[in-house]
């Protein structure tokens, strides 16, 4: 395929818009964010007329969920050329007016937010510091509430309490819920057992809405914690599907206008929406967000097969119609033949849950793409994603594990990455390409690894760790060196590393790609953006030195102006696959000698 082809293909996927919903307001205004502008951008569709409507002229970093107390909808802006340093913003879903609610404070990171229509609350670092800010609406002028170690996340305010949760223990193996009255400013540490996980609380009057794995510390369910009487009861629901479905964890869940509770449960992959325990029949796939009005529900959906959109479902009669979203262009929907599931056993016995995507454009077996994915507190789901789409178009098969560490499969086994990164995760990925060898998927002798950000760490580590597997790698947004990642990190991100490696800092040097850099065989591919705070350049372009060194063949590219997060532009997104897939074309697509080293 000649670089004209790769590129029309490109096109076709960046082009392909995606839109999520973000709820309802007091008005019943519909707002969303779409990259149909080819950027992040929020938008609202009027009831009534469906005229849609752009909310903000620029890119938006992060949303917060609407509120039926207010028309004013509430996003952040980065101000800072992808550094991840925002502002919080609002804009009047029906005059238009727009301003910033966070004023007295600079910009900062921003990791959880809470908003009640009159007030917003959330935690932010700044620099080597962190804390638990709130503003009203009325003024925007920001206080900060209570000084936070660096990994707690808001996830709810109202009139008397903000509400949230986080390692506040000091236990990377668990988390608390924290309930701080707003009036004293008193923080408050809640567990319903030590050791277990407890996350995303949701207010309503004194009660906390809560999921929790404190039962048999795996599966999550939910829980209503009073504050006032200090007591837990565990969620009863007037109907029973929600029991029967017994999902492994929660997309997010909440209370109606009415003191009802909805959530999306999830497991192996898919999810689904209940209220009061009743499902919404909506198509097999990923529900990603979720508002409950009097007659009906407004979802988010997306599949393997189908980017995501906005559903619209009569909650009498169970019938769906798509409020906006977009049909994929034939050839890219043909070009995927077949989507497996297949459990690949790995080292200790772990079973790694795997997606394995079949390409209608390539051989039995044929070239074929190991794709770790990012996080490492993620996975791969029945989700439509850009990328995995273009590699099938191009004639890939899509090796996808959800390796040790991953979301979706209970709480023991995310927990087996704690400690270990670089580790059973990576031979999770090895096993899983084994397997697709062994099924007559994979070629054995054309394989490469491509992942980005945790995954693009694990492409380093798996191009230094198995070099004579690959024929070549590709490594976005990845971590060469967590020493120096360590040093360069806000209050933030050094959390997020201790967490990971369980305190155990002596790994840093072990687990680090460069510490090997001397064993990679196979050609390379770096792409990086250039301000990325997550995971700074500085070790990547000394990586690629010591390449250069050492006589390695590798390719380097730095994507300008932009952050870790570069699928919220397209021309970054597409300029991210041009430079990967013309790699892979180069030294995949066909059969020759590896690059040894020299």
């Amino acid at each position: 395929m000649d670089i004209e082809q790769i590129a029309d293909l490109i096109k076709k996927v960046v082009s392909i818009p995606r839109y999520y919903l973000v709820g309802l307001t007091r008005s019943g205004y519909i707002v969303f964010n779409s990259t149909q502008e080819g950027v992040f951008k929020l938008y609202s569709i009027e009831p009534g007329t469906g005229r849609i409507r752009s909310l903000v002229d620029e890119p938006i970093y992060m949303i917060v969920r609407t509120s039926r107390n207010s028309d004013v909808v509430l996003y952040t802006v980065d101000v800072s050329r992808g550094y991840e340093m925002v502002s919080v913003c609002g804009v009047d879903a029906v005059s238009g007016r727009k301003f910033t609610l966070s004023e007295g404070v600079k910009p900062h990171r921003i990791v959880g937010l809470g908003y009640d229509g009159i007030r917003v609350a959330w935690s932010g670092s700044v620099g080597s510091r962190a804390f638990i800010y709130m503003s009203k609406v009325s003024n925007g002028v920001t206080e900060p509430i209570v000084e936070i170690s660096g990994r707690e996340a808001v996830s709810d305010v109202s009139e008397k309490y903000i509400a949230g949760s986080g390692h506040l223990k000091g236990d990377p193996f668990t988390t608390e819920l924290f309930i701080i009255n707003i009036a004293t400013r008193e923080m408050r540490v809640y567990t319903p057992r030590e050791g277990s996980v407890n996350r995303h609380p949701k207010l309503f009057r004194s009660k906390v809405l809560f999921e929790s794995n404190f039962e048999d510390l795996d599966r999550f369910k939910l829980y209503v914690y009073d504050i006032e009487a200090g007591e837990i009861s565990k969620v009863e629901t007037k109907h029973t599907d929600l029991k029967r479905f017994d999902p492994v964890e929660y997309v997010n869940f909440g209370w109606t206008a009415d003191g009802r509770i909805w959530a999306i449960g999830k497991k192996h992959g898919s999810s689904k929406l209940f209220i009061d325990g009743a499902e919404v029949r909506t198509p097999e796939g990923m529900i990603l967000s979720a508002d409950i009005g009097e007659d009906y529900a407004y979802v988010t959906h997306t599949s393997m097969r189908d980017p995501a959109r906005m559903l619209k479902v009569d909650l009498r009669s169970s019938r769906y119609e798509t409020i906006i979203g977009v049909d994929v262009p034939r050839e890219i929907a043909e070009s995927l033949r077949d989507v497996l599931y297949v459990e690949v056993e790995s080292e200790g016995g772990v079973r790694v849950p795997t997606y394995v995507l079949i390409s209608s454009k390539a051989p039995l077996p044929g070239p074929t793409i190991a794709y770790p994915h990012g996080g490492p507190w993620s996975e791969v789901s029945n989700a439509w994603t850009p990328l995995l789409a273009l590699l099938v178009s191009l004639g890939y098969h899509v090796v996808a594990p959800n390796f040790r560490g991953s979301t979706g499969y209970g709480e023991r086994f995310r927990k087996l990455d704690l400690g270990d990164p670089g580790g059973g995760d990576l031979a999770d990925l090895v096993n899983a390409v084994e397997w697709a060898v062994r099924a007559g998927v994979a070629d054995r002798e054309r394989l490469a690894v491509f992942g980005y950000s945790y995954g693009g760490y694990l492409s380093f580590m798996a191009m230094v760790k198995y070099p004579e597997m690959w024929k070549c790698g590709i490594a976005g947004a990845g971590v060469t060196d967590w020493n120096e990642d360590y040093e360069l990190a806000d209050a933030f991100f050094k959390r997020y590393d201790e967490i990971l490696f369980a305190g155990k800092k002596e790994l840093f040097t072990d687990r680090s790609p460069i510490t090997y850099i001397d064993r990679v065989k196979s050609p390379i591919c770096i792409i990086h953006p250039q301000n990325d705070s997550r995971c700074p350049l500085r070790p990547i372009m000394k990586f690629a030195y010591k390449l250069m060194e050492l006589e390695r063949t590798f390719e380097l590219h730095v994507i300008p102006d932009i952050g870790h997060a570069i699928s919220l532009d397209s021309n970054a997104m597409a300029k991210y696959l041009l430079y990967s897939t013309v790699f892979l074309n180069t030294h995949l697509s066909h059969k020759h000698e590896k690059t040894h080293e020299r």
